[in-house]
């Protein structure tokens, strides 16, 4: 039987362009808006941490590599430029306040060629599973879910609280990462629907920043509790199914 592609070219652009548009978003409203003043950039990188340790930094890197230069001719490079420009600025002219729609300018901008890689659909994108999964694959993702929940409830819960499990999971997904083929073996097991429970996830996190940062919706504990479950239950629930079918 032929190996089942789970990660088609489109499909690949067109995820790379969603999660660079909202990490470019989320870290462009922390740099210029009053109410992130006391924050770091280290909540806005929290998603692509789980993204390593779930598939190892190595074969992210290989990914990264196949992208590289169809993301250069798409004009890649001068994307950044409106980000750049908008960090820059923020850190000579500390207390600027730009307005909300720089930020949006500057993630349409980034995320723009990462949409033209997609639909020109470069067959050297196309990526299939090597081996189908197996009981030490399926602990490793749903130790993913997890490390989805407790990024959620470190961007949303309690400040102190929260910036002390900010910290002490970053370092562990850190390390995780630098394993061969990290926790789950994603690039040789996930199929697509594992993929896209994972960038639902980074969604939620970069959309929990930006809610706590600008307004009071978590302050009570059940606010927290529905990010965490938002967060982590899609990929804990697609790993239960490929469970039941092993």
């Amino acid at each position: 039987m032929p190996r089942e592609r789970t990660l088609l070219p489109t499909v690949v652009g067109v995820l790379a362009a969603i999660l660079v548009f909202a990490f470019v978003l989320t870290s462009s409203l922390i740099a210029t808006l009053h109410e992130f003043r006391f924050e770091s950039q280290l909540p806005a990188l929290m998603p692509f941490f789980v993204w390593a340790a779930a598939a190892g930094v190595g074969h992210l890197a290989n990914l990264g590599r196949a992208l590289f230069r169809p993301w250069r001719a798409a004009f890649g490079l001068w994307s950044l430029v409106p980000y750049g420009a908008l960090m820059l600025i923020t850190a000579v002219v500390p207390g600027l306040e730009l307005p909300w729609w720089a930020s949006l300018i500057a993630a349409g901008a980034a995320a723009l060629p990462f949409l033209v890689v997609g639909f020109k659909a470069d067959p050297n994108l196309r990526t299939s599973p090597v081996v189908g999964d197996d009981d030490e694959s399926r602990r490793g993702t749903f130790l993913v879910g997890a490390a989805l929940m407790v990024a959620a409830y470190a961007v949303s819960g309690p400040l102190i609280t929260a910036s002390i499990i900010a910290v002490l999971t970053t370092v562990a997904l850190g390390v995780t990462s630098l394993m061969t083929h990290g926790l789950a073996r994603a690039s040789h097991t996930w199929r697509m629907r594992h993929w896209m429970a994972l960038t639902w996830g980074s969604l939620v996190i970069w959309a929990c920043i930006i809610a706590k940062g600008t307004t009071d919706v978590f302050d009570p504990w059940w606010a927290q509790f529905v990010a965490v479950v938002l967060a982590g239950l899609p990929l804990v629930l697609v790993n239960m199914v490929e469970s039941r079918r092993a």
